[in-house]
């Protein structure tokens, strides 16, 4: 039920939603999602709720869109990791940097909120996550089958971003090891591509 409706924002959004819902989204990361008012969001937006409701029936669906809107630019990465007209190893790097840089908000804590109270939400969120890791996978394995990477469990590899992916949404776990996006993503990247050995 949550898919369907995702899809039905996905019809419905024109310039002017996203334009609202890219500004929207910084304030839910910052203020959560679940006790943020309609009034909060009309006076964060400098729109009145009127006109809001004129596009979105509740704050539900409101929510649901720029979840949504979110997903979609994170899908970027699938974009990068099949184009035949980059180097292999650029695809990854292109694409995962895109993916992780780009999770900037999606804390541990907003996500949990929107799975507890906003269901319909977090169903379209773990089916993103799962066909992500089927990217990865698949792009692992052309990478084996081209001769370019050596043989290994695709799974696990897969798996092993995704943890990388939850790991950096922990808010507390950047600022303890004074890390950005950007420098996890970097670091990762040349552990996971260059190893840890000295050569």
């Amino acid at each position: 039920m949550g898919r369907k409706s995702v899809e039905k924002e996905r019809k419905e959004l024109d310039a002017k939603q996203k334009k609202w819902l890219k500004k929207v989204l910084p304030y839910f990361y910052e203020h959560g999602v679940h006790k943020v008012t309609m009034d909060q969001i009309s006076d964060h937006l400098g729109i009145s709720k009127a006109t809001i409701y004129n596009y979105f029936k509740s704050k539900e669906e409101l929510i649901e869109a720029a979840v949504w809107l979110k997903l979609t630019d994170l899908s970027i990465m699938k974009e990068f990791l099949f184009n035949d007209e980059l180097d292999f190893i650029e695809r990854y790097y292109e694409g995962v940097k895109h993916f992780t840089t780009n999770l900037g908000g999606l804390t541990t804590e907003y996500l949990n909120e929107l799975k507890v109270f906003f269901p319909n939400c977090w169903e379209p969120i773990q089916l993103f996550q799962k066909a992500s890791v089927e990217n990865l996978m698949q792009y692992y394995q052309i990478g084996i089958e081209r001769g370019i990477f050596t043989e290994f469990n695709i799974a696990l590899m897969a798996q092993q971003d995704r943890l990388f992916f939850d790991l950096v949404t922990d808010a507390a776990f950047l600022a303890k090891h004074n890390l950005s996006l950007q420098l996890a993503f970097e670091e990762y990247f040349a552990t996971k591509f260059n190893g840890i050995l000295e050569r």
